[in-house]
């Protein structure tokens, strides 16, 4: 049969009148599916994400304002990773390596984008800050999407119940710079504000391999530690999450140009030879198994720079892991 003269039968139709014919899904757009929360003094959940779409604070390619939402698509298309994706709540999703379910009884909501004014680095912040501090006082537990890596000086700003707070933060950089001709707040400078924070205890870095010799020599100054992506390999995963100084309450930001350009390239600012999806998982896992995290954020995604949506694949993975790792399916 030419293509000119196929017709697809009536039996294969459905019957509009018995009402047998799929829903459409008008869900609205938010990580993992979950319930949008439009209130968050009504928040009641066990997982609250948060997007802050700035990348005001970018040195070199902008981009990073679009990754919240893209985070939020990325799970849409991959639908194994859908806690929420058959429309039940908190059905979690299976996992091959443990049989079962992940996050299965978890409830989560959305929500959505904090608003961000153009040019106003300072209000936009103290929104994300308040935003942050009002979710941890409905108890939930803050994921803040990115966003260029500026934003988790606010992040953490909002933390300041959790004293002491321990830091861990993944990156191909140090983000330890004082300033940059006289600015304080750019994605080179984060985990230095964090230092500067009361409520801040010990800042670990780890994958760093860009790095200039002062930041570094101040870093070390100030008692942090330092993992590089080649002692990272030497020591592995485990051993590395093992040997990082965390106290009574641990942060986690996730720069994802950690990663290799090669699984990782929607980035502003990528850099050779970096860590894999895999690595980065067993360390995260095994950092979240022996410290209570209260909250993490994944930066630097920069959609119009990723490959085939690579890095939102990856980066919403991990997410997912972490997640998983914290909260154990009931």
């Amino acid at each position: 049969m030419s293509p000119s003269n196929f017709n697809i039968g009536p039996q294969y139709l459905p019957d509009a009148s018995s009402g047998d014919v799929a829903p459409l899904d008008s869900r609205p757009r938010t990580m993992f599916r979950s319930p949008r929360c439009v209130d968050i003094d009504q928040l009641d959940t066990d997982i609250a994400f948060v997007g802050m779409p700035f990348d005001q604070g970018t040195f070199g390619r902008p981009g990073a304002r679009y990754g919240p939402d893209a985070l939020r698509d990325a799970p849409r298309a991959y639908s194994y990773l859908d806690p929420y994706g058959q429309g039940q709540d908190a059905e979690g999703f299976f996992d091959a390596d443990t049989g079962d379910e992940l996050l299965r009884g978890i409830t989560m909501a959305d929500c959505g984008n904090v608003t961000v004014n153009p040019s106003d680095v300072v209000h936009n912040f103290e929104r994300l800050a308040g935003v942050v501090s009002r979710i941890t006082e409905r108890g939930a537990f803050p994921v803040i999407l990115g966003g260029d890596h500026a934003i988790t000086f606010p992040a953490v700003a909002g933390l300041g119940r959790f004293a002491p707070l321990d830091i861990v933060h993944f990156d191909a950089h140090l983000d330890y710079t004082h300033d940059y001709q006289g600015t304080l707040l750019t994605h080179g400078s984060p985990i230095r504000r964090c230092h500067e924070l009361e409520h801040v205890g010990s800042i670990s870095s780890v994958g760093i391999r860009s790095v200039r010799r002062t930041p570094y020599e101040e870093a070390m100054a100030h008692g942090n530690t330092i993992v590089t992506t080649r002692q990272f390999r030497d020591l592995g995963p485990e051993a590395v999450a093992q040997s990082l100084p965390v106290g009574s309450n641990l942060y986690i930001t996730f720069d994802v140009d950690v990663l290799d350009p090669t699984q990782a390239p929607g980035t502003g600012t990528p850099e050779v030879g970096g860590l894999y999806y895999e690595e980065c998982r067993r360390c995260l896992t095994a950092l979240v198994a022996r410290a209570n995290l209260v909250a993490f954020d994944v930066v630097e995604v920069a959609p119009p720079y990723d490959v085939s949506d690579l890095t939102v694949q990856v980066a919403t993975r991990l997410i997912a892991d972490v997640l998983a790792a914290r909260f154990p399916s009931r």
